[in-house]
């Protein structure tokens, strides 16, 4: 079974093909600017789809966190370190959700 490209857990059924894709990139402190490397495509569980249709981003990536959490990433449990984790996989994010993505069964 394939893993959602969101939350990071088995079950993925879907898969998302953005129509206007965004490139997202990061930029340090210091200015040095760093794209996210993607290719547009985006699997997602039946849990993780529903927050991608109904545009609910805090949900989608407190979701994600939670499972990067499961999966043994290192999350922290509050702060600025969260909250910069949280705007990388919500501006991650934004290439999938950016217009209106296609939707079809893996």
């Amino acid at each position: 079974m394939s893993e959602c490209d969101f939350c990071c857990l088995p079950g993925a059924r879907w898969l998302y093909v953005p129509q206007d894709r965004a490139t997202v990139a990061l930029m340090s402190d210091n200015g040095v600017v760093t794209p996210i490397p993607n290719d547009g495509r985006w699997q997602a569980c039946d849990l993780c789809s529903h927050l991608v249709d109904t545009d609910d981003m805090e949900n989608l990536v407190a979701r994600c966190l939670i499972g990067a959490r499961i999966a043994g990433a290192p999350v922290p449990e509050g702060g600025p370190l969260l909250e910069h984790m949280a705007m990388v996989v919500m501006a991650n994010f934004a290439t999938v959700l950016a217009g209106r993505p296609s939707k079809t069964p893996l």
